[in-house]
């Protein structure tokens, strides 16, 4: 068997809540193994497999591409896995619950087939939950009181399912047995030789405290030429806000010609659903199912969102939908694998590099937006040493969220929900300013052409999908 498909094949067998995100039915009955032995096999497999994708020559140089990055995602799983071992320290049973379900529920199969996956899935959690028990041998306090909000979550949207007791029951007795634990304080980061790691294995090269420097600077740089915020306009619905933001956008989009729109592309809208709110404050984009016949997003807008301005609002829809995530998630791909690349400074650099794109191409002259714009770029800036420093042990919870609502201006129960994510995502907060500038660099340098055009730019980014920004440079330069 080809090698790259054994990576897909092997990846689903531990994790078919993702092949369900992936629009793979078949896969929607089966359950992740939440326990040592499902862990050791995973370990074992993406050794295996890694090795086997080294000896492996592709037959061309799209296939290539595939398996670079392939080793490159393996590499970063089995940081987290082996070297940082998250399962450790987190309680990560209900989280991966939530995605379980929402694989379904998110999913464009029929009520028939979604009412009979739920069910046999929603059967599973007592022993899911049970099983993932032995997981938890060194809990933190942080990470405990996450999963305790998102077990609250989780039972409300099972109470709205109609679930039978006794898996409520099990909900009960997991938080319970929570509550029993006697977690250290704070969390564990990953430290500073793994954080490293990962950022090679992730495609950026630049030493992190380099990056850290750079964003500071230019961080408080910023937030001086911000100066006071001119009048906004508060949105008395913001999601009816949001849904009038997304039209605008994509209308302003097709209209300007500043990026092909997918002929099939679709949006649809939701409320964020209940475990998710902890750590998604504002709004947040879930992709189309790939293997779908339907070429369908998804917005989440989580409910009670402290956002209320209408130029905020539009900022996080241009981020999230036109011609943000949604664009960039919906564009057709070179290969069948390209569709499991997941490279973030490309996926968070193309989002938040779109914000100052719409700025320029003159989306909104209200001078609220511009301000907005630059507060957003700000947070983002903020969010690269906040990131390095927090993951490398160098900056605690609490001069994390110092940070954000300081400088950054974020209120502090926003930052604390922000900084839950960061804890859990090391390396991850970086590559929206960081994939940023490098597609600004890239433009600047294909700009020198002859017949420069900004539409076939970013159709010739967008279409080698999710691979590294730095990878893709070497392929357009």
């Amino acid at each position: 068997m080809n090698p790259l498909d054994e990576v897909v094949l092997t990846t689903f067998k531990h994790s078919p809540h993702l092949a369900s995100f992936y629009g793979l039915r078949d896969y929607d009955f089966l359950v992740p193994k939440l326990n040592k032995e499902g862990i050791e096999e995973m370990l074992n497999d993406y050794l295996e497999l890694s090795s086997k994708l080294k000896d492996y020559e592709p037959e061309n140089e799209e296939l290539r591409l595939d398996r670079d990055q392939f080793l490159r995602e393996l590499r970063q799983s089995y940081i987290t896995l082996e070297g940082w071992k998250l399962w450790r320290h987190y309680p990560l049973a209900p989280d991966v619950i939530t995605e379980m379900l929402l694989s379904i529920i998110f999913s464009d199969a029929n009520e028939k087939h979604k009412e009979e996956a739920l069910k046999a899935r929603i059967k599973a959690i007592p022993q899911m939950l049970e099983e993932s028990k032995e997981l938890l041998e060194e809990p933190y306090s942080i990470w405990v009181s996450l999963t305790n909000m998102q077990l609250q979550g989780l039972r409300l949207m099972l109470l709205d399912m109609n679930v039978p007791n006794e898996v409520l029951v099990a909900l009960e007795e997991y938080s319970k047995w929570l509550s029993s634990l006697q977690p250290k304080e704070g969390f564990k980061p990953i430290g500073e030789e793994l954080f490293e790691e990962l950022l090679r294995a992730r495609g950026i090269e630049e030493d992190s405290e380099s990056l850290a420097k750079w964003a500071r600077e230019e961080a408080f740089k910023l937030k001086d030429e911000l100066g006071k915020p001119p009048e906004g306009l508060e949105a008395e619905d913001p999601r009816k806000a949001y849904i009038e933001a997304v039209k605008r956008a994509r209308a302003f989009v097709k209209e300007k010609a500043i990026v092909p729109l997918p002929p099939d592309e679709e949006l649809d809208v939701r409320d964020t659903p209940e475990p998710l709110r902890p750590i998604i404050p504002f709004a947040a984009y879930y992709p189309p199912q790939r293997f779908s016949p339907f070429n369908k997003g998804t917005l989440i807008i989580t409910p009670g969102a402290s956002k209320r301005d209408y130029f905020d609002i539009l900022n996080t829809a241009v981020h999230e939908t036109y011609p943000g995530h949604h664009v960039q998630l919906t564009f057709p791909l070179p290969t069948k694998y390209r569709a499991f690349a997941d490279a973030t400074d490309y996926v968070e650099g193309w989002a938040h590099y779109t914000e100052e794109l719409m700025l320029e191409q003159g989306f909104e002259e209200h001078p609220r937006y511009a301000w907005q714009v630059k507060k957003d770029a700000l947070w983002r800036l903020v969010r690269v040493y906040v990131d390095v420093w927090l993951s490398k042990g160098k900056m605690s919870f609490e001069e994390a969220v110092r940070e954000l609502v300081e400088v950054a201006m974020l209120d502090e129960e926003s930052a604390k929900a922000e900084v839950l994510r960061y804890t859990l995502t090391p390396g991850y907060q970086l590559s929206y300013a960081y994939g940023k500038r490098r597609i600004k660099e890239m433009r600047e340098m294909v700009m020198q052409e002859s017949k420069f055009s900004l539409y076939e730019f970013h159709e010739r980014f967008l279409r080698f999908g999710a691979l590294p920004v730095d990878v893709i440079k070497e392929l357009i330069i």
